[in-house]
């Protein structure tokens, strides 16, 4: 089992209709995100984002914008790291092309979603966090994945309480 490098980037597309392209992970953690992973061997976090949209989309970046990102102690299926568990996160928003041919050994459901459905997906992790979905229902038919309601909260995606994503980040360790 490979060991974390407590390094992470995520990449949100959208497209001209204002709609995010998401997808089901199909490996741990359950949820519903946009692109990510750790930055590896890749370089720079940039070099990284590039890699892991080719990786589990199939699509090229044409351009990246850094939207948000900090430290989080988010848990993933690799070893602890250096820094124990936990991530510094560089998080873009990007312009892609090509066709859309997602990796079937990391994603699920791939699907682009409009900022109302978006919302939904927030609202169901809410519940989750809240115990008013069990773990069991929550993989079966999940919200967004823990980790990314702040990174979607902070550039306005979604709206959720300040009491709520402290609930959620919990989910998250």
């Amino acid at each position: 089992m490979k060991t974390c490098d407590n390094t992470s980037v995520g990449i949100v597309i959208t497209d001209h209709q204002g709609r995010y392209l998401m997808f089901d992970r199909a490996t741990f953690p359950p949820g519903t995100a946009p692109t990510a992973g750790h930055i590896d061997d890749h370089g720079t976090a940039e070099d990284a984002g590039r890699a892991e949209v080719e990786e589990e989309l199939g699509l090229t970046v044409t351009g990246l914008t850094h939207v948000t990102g900090s430290w989080r102690d988010n848990r993933c299926r690799r070893l602890p790291g250096a820094r124990v568990t936990g991530h510094d996160w560089t998080v873009y928003q990007a312009t892609v092309t090509g066709d859309l041919t997602p990796s079937a050994r990391e994603t699920k459901n791939v699907r682009w979603i409009a900022p109302d459905a978006l919302q939904e997906l927030a609202d169901r992790t809410v519940a989750y966090a809240q115990e008013r979905i069990t773990d069991a229902e929550f993989e079966a038919a999940p919200g967004i994945e823990p980790v990314w309601m702040q990174w979607l909260a902070n550039i306005a995606a979604i709206h959720i309480s300040p009491d709520d994503l402290l609930r959620v980040d919990q989910l998250t360790r």
